[in-house]
């Protein structure tokens, strides 16, 4: 009798390692890539299977309950970079499988439906059936090759009868096919071509080309200034990808983005034939099941989607591009803190692919990535057709005459703008209303009974809530301090500028992109909609309105109380406000219209904002390069942050101490800390956190190898997380 064989298994849980489970006699083991139900204690928990073997000798082990899956879900490849992301950040393999694969599949319910629909079609039978439906219907079914259900639906009002009497004459055929559920329905789009190049742009196309011909990994930084054109270099490039029958993964950092950019590939390339998927957190569970099996199938050339999609299964990876590569909403804040950026990078690698990082303002990683020559840059310097960069003006708001948080150059502008029936995109960096209710006679305000944070107020649904764990309070009618009736809002977010405009202008069409307004499924799509139609003059917005988007009509761009980012607690805090700044000013002036920028500071003589105004990235670079040398602060180092939370304050500090006496002593790492982080308490959760730094990533490596035991000695309620590269201090 054949010795019994085992495999060894993933759980989509909480576990440091996988763990082996007997296949039952007489079965056959299930192919690594395939889901099986085990048993986990007391319970039975789902886990992916990721090799086979023979039991080791002396050890029980339990059995596989139930095979899941008929098929494997991926190949070893994919599995191999799902691995070795979850080493890099020190995540345990099973949660990264569960991160990595789509909603419904890590749990014991029911996954999402794979959805059937009936298909018609005219059998050879002469003749005809007697009823006048009847022979209607047959003759819609005999005009066209298969017809499902819904078409005949759109064309007969009650058919069911008339398709089942046909059926039993023999007139029909009927038989069940999986559809898939389309994430682009009801948008329309039109054909599209390939533009003429300028130099510039031919230029970084011939070099783009000649790495996907030599087939091998080659990093390429695309640095354009905005309006440059830089995405109809990734759409001539990709051209060239499908042309050798491979696909293309194309990632954006926010969802918002995706509508305009998958309408213009769609435009591109599938009047060609080529298939345009997309994979968001924005889509439905069941449209991004659909979407991972069509990919899985090999019905997919080009996957477009925000950070998760980098885990899209596809096989025949040809190129991949990260646009707006140096935003920061690449990297995952908690659970599996990843960056789609660099895990880009390292799948390219991994497949032998060129990447693409591509952006107006490159993150000071990258960039001197490129100037080590570790990537290689392409230069856009100049907008497509000479189009001139936007006019910046610095308003220095400590002498200027500001009316409802807006200095008079800026509330001349915007009226010019509007005379001459044009856009305005204004863009003030915070929800709300206004950041907190405040008593005029005490001082006291509404704080989160969760977060170390006040409560943002939104007057539009007369509530106070937290932006972090989503608490919400109606207010009092008196201060609940003192008693008094003095509370009033303090400052102004996009919700309160919204309100204020409408008073200034009270003929303009103004419309507001923040979270609270784009939550809805296809919301952003709508925005977008009614701005490329001319139906919104004044478009109040977070940073989501500087990502990426053209509307040929925007001639100027506000950016109210510029100094919000300037001011945050973190050394990358000159890079961001230099980012977002640029970026922003550059969504005018992108058509044949000339654009102007007005910037609310009361820091004008910052060097990022005289970058900005002056639209240097190297000068800015020059700048802030040295200081982070001189701190040793990445890109010229490298950081790991060990956050300690937990529902005990004594409990966190204690083990925070505790764990920064382990790790001291390490050779060539400097351990700072431990110190409550810049938010103390989340989701009442106590935090602090300790800074690990160093010149290279050898010396953190080895001491966080050697550090599997953290959680030794600690009480069950306190929890560690390790954010390996942080981008978020707080």
């Amino acid at each position: 009798m054949p010795p019994q064989q085992c495999v060894e298994v993933a759980l989509l849980a909480p576990l440091p390692a996988p763990l082996s489970y007997l296949v039952p006699p007489g079965e056959v083991p299930p192919p690594p890539g395939t889901r099986v139900k085990v048993p986990l204690g007391r319970r039975s928990a789902v886990g992916v299977v990721i090799g086979c073997g023979v039991p080791p000798e002396g050890v029980r082990l339990k059995q596989i309950q139930q095979r899941l899956d008929s098929t494997p879900l991926f190949d070893m490849a994919w599995l191999e970079f799902i691995r070795r992301a979850a080493a890099y950040y020190l995540f345990p393999l099973g949660l990264a499988l569960k991160t990595a694969l789509p909603a419904g599949l890590a749990s014991l319910e029911k996954a999402p439906g794979v959805k059937h629909t009936a298909i018609y079609s005219a059998s050879a039978r002469d003749g005809q059936p007697g009823g006048v439906v009847q022979r209607r219907l047959l003759e819609f079914i005999r005009s066209r090759q298969g017809v499902a259900m819904a078409a005949i639906r759109q064309r007969f009002a009650s058919p069911y009868a008339a398709l089942r009497r046909l059926e039993e004459l023999g007139f029909i055929t009927r038989q069940q096919c999986e559809i898939s559920r389309d994430p682009f329905s009801g948008q329309q789009i039109q054909a599209d071509t390939a533009v003429t190049l300028n130099h510039h742009q031919a230029a970084a196309l011939r070099e783009l080309c000649r790495a996907v011909d030599a087939a091998a990994f080659a990093p390429f930084l695309l640095h354009g200034v905005t309006g440059s054109g830089k995405t109809e270099v990734y759409l001539q490039t990709i051209a060239a990808t499908l042309e050798q029958g491979r696909q293309a993964l194309v990632l954006v950092p926010e969802i918002a983005l995706t509508p305009q950019l998958v309408g213009r590939f769609r435009a591109r390339f599938e009047q060609r034939g080529a298939r345009v998927g997309v994979l968001h957190s924005g889509m439905s569970a069941a449209e991004r099941y659909d979407m991972w099996r069509a990919i899985t199938r090999d019905e997919v050339d080009i996957v477009i989607g925000a950070r998760s999609a980098v885990f899209a299964p596809l096989t025949r990876l040809g190129i991949i591009v990260v646009d707006e590569e140096h935003d920061d909403s690449y990297k995952q804040g908690d659970g599996f803190r990843y960056n789609g950026r660099d895990l880009a990078l390292m799948r390219a690698q991994m497949a032998a692919v060129p990447v693409v990082l591509g952006s107006a303002t490159p993150s000071l990683a990258s960039f001197q990535r490129a100037a080590d020559g570790a990537v290689q840059a392409l230069l856009l310097p100049q907008r497509v057709s000479e189009r001139p960069l936007p006019q910046v003006t610095l308003v220095d708001m400590k002498a200027a005459a500001v009316e409802h948080g807006l200095a008079q150059e800026l509330r001349d502008a915007i009226a010019a703008t509007l005379q001459r029936d044009e856009q305005c995109l204004l863009l003030l960096n915070r929800r709300g209303f206004s950041p907190y209710l405040l008593c005029g006679d005490c001082g006291a305000s509404y704080r989160c009974p969760n977060c170390a944070i006040t409560l943002t107020w939104h007057k539009s649904s007369g509530v106070l809530r937290c932006h972090y764990c989503d608490y919400q309070q109606c207010p009092d009618d008196t201060c609940p301090r003192c008693g008094g009736s003095a509370m009033e809002p303090e400052g102004m977010g996009t919700e309160g500028l919204a309100a204020a405009l409408a008073q200034l202008y009270p003929q303009a069409r103004i419309a507001r992109m923040d979270r609270d307004t784009t939550s809805g499924k296809g919301s952003q799509q709508q925005l977008f909609e009614r701005m490329s139609a001319g139906a919104i003059d004044i478009l109040v917005g977070t940073q989501m309105i500087a990502k990426g988007h053209d509307f040929a009509n925007v001639t100027l761009v506000g950016v109210v109380d510029a100094d919000t980012t300037l001011n945050f607690p973190d050394f990358r805090s000159a890079e961001r406000s230099f980012s977002l700044l640029t970026q922003v000013a550059g969504r005018c002036g992108r058509g044949d219209k000339a654009g102007q920028v007005f910037i609310q500071t009361y820091a004008a003589d910052h060097p990022a904002l005289q970058c900005a105004a002056s639209h240097d990235y190297a000068a800015f670079a020059a700048q802030e390069l040295p200081l982070r040398q001189l701190l040793g602060y990445p890109p010229c180092g490298h950081l790991v942050n060990v956050i300690i939370s937990g529902l005990e304050q004594s409990q966190v500090e204690q083990a925070a101490r505790q764990l920064a006496q382990q790790l001291g002593g390490a050779a060539e790492v400097e351990i700072l800390g431990p110190a409550p982080c810049p938010l103390a308490r989340l989701r009442n959760r106590h935090r602090m956190q300790i800074l690990l730094k160093a010149a290279t990533r050898p010396p953190l490596r080895r001491l966080l190898n050697g550090h599997h035991g953290w959680k030794q000695g600690l009480p069950p309620t306190v929890r560690i997380d390790i954010d390996v590269d942080p981008v978020d201090m707080m």
